[in-house]
């Protein structure tokens, strides 16, 4: 008898599994983040799914071709500043008093360093179910 391994384990997905799976991802989660420039704690939910759609385009589409870090970087900003539950990154009061009226989306570089950005995102993402380092991987190599 071979000997099973924890990749021959797994069994084949349902379509149960698959609805039980996107029910669970369309539930808005929170999370509080501690931002060390801030010295103090923020809320951000998950991002919804026109966010990782838009996201995702222009990783794909612009980011893969140009290579261009000024386009990560202000999608990046674009996921934080729409998801950032508390504080608001959108008050008015806020976006003025930090020298940004004539360009509300540069909130997110006033308020936070670049590392908290990428952070920031990367926990959003991690609500909405994505997490790094586990991509779909080959489970059975084709035979002929």
């Amino acid at each position: 008898m071979a000997e099973e391994t924890k990749e021959t384990a797994r069994a084949i997905v349902s379509i149960k599994d698959i609805i039980a799976k996107k029910k669970a991802q369309v539930q808005e989660k929170t999370a509080t983040v501690y931002v060390p420039s801030l010295d103090g704690e923020i809320t951000v939910k998950t991002p919804s799914s026109d966010d990782l759609q838009e996201y995702d385009q222009v990783i794909v589409y612009q980011f893969s071709r140009t290579r261009d870090p000024e386009v990560l970087q202000k999608v990046t900003e674009k996921l934080v500043l729409r998801n950032v539950v508390e504080p608001n990154l959108k008050d008015p009061e806020l976006i003025e008093a930090m020298g940004c009226k004539t360009n509300p989306p540069a909130i997110v570089q006033e308020v936070f360093t670049p590392a908290e950005v990428v952070d920031i995102a990367a926990i959003m993402m991690k609500l909405a179910g994505r997490k790094r380092g586990e991509a779909v991987r080959l489970v059975d190599e084709i035979k002929n």
